[in-house]
């Protein structure tokens, strides 16, 4: 990953990105947080995980919405405010592009699937 110093940089940013899933996180704020200059940040996050920040971030609060989805009751737009959107139109967007299916319908196949199998996962939170 890097320098010692950039690798505990990184993991404390990472660490700070999913504590911090609902709420606004912006590459200045990790930045800052990181110590570094927002381009410097950028290009040592992108070389240690492979992806940009604004991505890693994206790919968290989508893998976050799907455990939601698939583990509790709660509302599309429950999930959609826990996992920092504030339009229900543009994580529904966000999500079927990443997920190639819309919140519902995902979740929908997996109530599908449990109730083939005779499983079932979810739990009120």
């Amino acid at each position: 990953m890097g320098s010692d110093r950039s690798s505990r940089v990184i993991e404390r940013v990472i660490a700070d990105i999913y504590a911090r899933l609902g709420e606004p996180i912006t590459i200045d704020d990790m930045a800052h947080s990181a110590t570094y200059s927002k381009s410097q940040f950028v290009r040592i996050f992108k070389r240690a995980i492979g992806a940009p920040p604004g991505q890693f971030v994206t790919s968290a609060r989508i893998q976050e919405a799907q455990r939601l989805l698939l583990t509790t009751s709660l509302s599309v737009t429950e999930i959609a405010e826990r996992v920092g959107y504030s339009s229900l139109g543009s994580f529904g967007t966000k999500f079927k592009s990443t997920v190639g299916l819309s919140p519902t319908a995902f979740r929908d196949t997996a109530d599908y699937t449990e109730a083939v199998s005779g499983t079932n996962r979810r739990k009120r939170p």
